[in-house]
């Protein structure tokens, strides 16, 4: 990356804590492994795809003798239906977070979401067949009448009740604790009681209670004396509770306290605010200086929400498939061309090809970034201190272009398909990174923020022009704001401008160097 020493040592960027009983130095070590959240989303969108595509099929082999629809406009057709059915249902909720984790069926929403899938499925089909027969191509042409008779009403009435069963199978067999958000509760142990009984009692189960964190003196030396509450593991301090949420161990955070601890709360959400976790306040909590906004359905419970994880639920599931198809798609395509630069980077200068830089990656976690070599091995800047300048002696030649066209970058497919990265999200900077002679999170305290998503080969502010060397507080304020309002503002629409953008400045960027 332009502007960035290629360091091939790493710093502790974590505050030194003390470890907790039985501690590890490998995430998640408190708690048993986590079916992954976007992995249950993604089989849901499958399973959903799969019935619609044997109900459409079961009502073409109805219907068609009388209409003689050929195959390939079955299958035209049949793909407008699987299309519309999954954008409905997203557009209906059935896909959220919330969804996937409740163990309620939602049949409501999924009746009308089918209604409508199957409305604008015909009316997309109906469009196309219109279309086909207006230029001469008959291959459509029979669509019509079948749409136009008991084809649809049948379509409609027999998907309903797959659906409905195919869904109350998934909830039979995953629906229990595991696919549900791992929570911590902090706070005072009458309102951790209370929050308790409530969860326990209630009709459904929103949050897995993987572990309580007593907050406050008391609560510390109960806390100390038994290591448990309520049968759950106990721990005593907000120390406790930040290692747990660095460890990847925490999806969600409730905050239980008195109604006169407003400031207490206010301390511990801005504490663990940056991390990617959702935090709730119990709703007791009635006076707090903060922005909050009350949970719905399926919580079913007093809460109001402090902050959020973003590009969560099915929008990460998105963000996740758009990442992998698109990086092996350009890793096919160029393949050729990072041929080319791994022999030119090999016969122009010693050392290896692939230079391995540790830098800071999702959750504050240390990730290795692949890139091409751009610099003379043995002038490499170790602990990255020293930023790469215009006409930086340790660059290579063919490093110095690679560096201009970002060329350098390419190895960072295979980040992206490790799971890292992404292809687009804030820029990864190498550990001992300093802005003005300052640490990155001294010069900017919310720095931390734009680590609640995975790092990208590119960003917002790099298309916006904020790129190059970090010489001063004023570049990291400028690309930590825009890499905030890419995170709050996120869209499918957005990674593809950014990359689009991306295309157009690899050869025409002064800031490149």
């Amino acid at each position: 990356m332009p502007g960035v020493a290629e360091p091939d040592m790493a710093l502790d960027i974590a505050a030194p804590t003390e470890p907790l009983p039985g501690a590890t130095d490998e995430p998640g070590h408190l708690f048993p492994p986590r079916p992954r959240l976007a992995v249950r989303a993604l089989a849901l969108i499958l399973q959903d795809a799969i019935v619609t595509v044997c109900m459409a099929a079961f009502c073409y082999g109805l219907f068609n003798p009388l209409h003689g629809v050929r195959v390939p406009s079955a299958i035209v057709a049949m793909a407008c239906l699987i299309l519309c059915t999954i954008l409905s249902f997203f557009e209906r909720g059935l896909y959220t977070a919330e969804a996937v984790m409740s163990r309620q069926l939602h049949a409501r929403k999924l009746v009308l979401a089918w209604v409508q899938a199957v409305a604008t499925g015909t009316l997309l089909t109906f469009c196309l067949a219109s279309a086909a027969n207006d230029v001469g191509l008959p291959a459509l042409s029979g669509m019509i009448a079948m749409l136009a008779g008991p084809f649809v009403p049948t379509l409609l009435a027999a998907g309903i009740f797959p659906l409905l069963a195919a869904r109350l199978l998934r909830i039979r067999a995953h629906g229990g604790p595991a696919t549900l958000n791992r929570t911590v509760i902090i706070g005072e142990h009458d309102c951790v009681h209370d929050l308790l009984m409530r969860i326990g009692t209630g009709h459904q189960r929103a949050f897995d209670i993987i572990g309580v964190v007593e907050h406050g003196a008391a609560g510390t030396q109960a806390c100390k004396a038994r290591r448990s509450f309520r049968g759950l593991p106990a721990f005593s301090g907000i120390d406790a509770l930040e290692r747990m949420i660095r460890q990847d161990a925490v999806d969600t955070v409730l905050v239980a306290l008195p109604w006169a601890a407003g400031d207490t709360a206010q301390a511990i959400v801005r504490r663990i605010s940056l991390a990617p976790i959702d935090v709730y306040i119990y709703a007791g909590m009635k006076s707090l200086d903060m922005p909050l906004h009350r949970t719905g359905a399926p919580f079913d419970l007093p809460l109001l929400m402090a902050c959020n994880r973003p590009i969560n639920g099915w929008r990460g599931s998105l963000k996740r498939a758009e990442d992998i198809v698109l990086s092996l798609g350009l890793l096919t395509f160029i393949s050729p061309v990072m041929l080319a630069i791994a022999i030119g980077v090999k016969s122009t200068s010693k050392g290896p090809v692939f230079f391995r830089q540790r830098r800071v990656g999702y959750n504050n976690h240390v990730i290795e970034v692949l890139k091409f070599r751009s610099m003379y091995t043995h002038l490499s800047d170790a602990d990255a201190r020293q930023q790469a300048f215009r006409g930086d002696k340790r660059v290579t030649p063919l490093g110095a272009w690679l560096r201009r066209t970002s060329l350098d970058e390419l190895p960072q497919l295979i980040n992206v398909l490790k799971g890292d990265m992404s292809l687009v999200g804030p820029r990864p900077h190498a550990l001992a990174t300093t802005a003005g002679g300052l640490a990155l999170e001294e010069a900017v305290p919310i720095y931390s923020s734009r680590h609640r998503v995975k790092p990208g080969i590119t960003g917002w502010a790099q298309v916006n022009g904020h790129r190059g060397a970090l010489d001063s507080v004023e570049k990291i304020v400028h690309r930590v704001n825009h890499d905030l309002y890419y995170i709050e503002n996120w869209s499918l629409g957005l990674d593809i401008k950014i990359l689009w953008q991306t295309v157009r400045l690899v050869f025409a960027d002064d800031n490149a160097f």
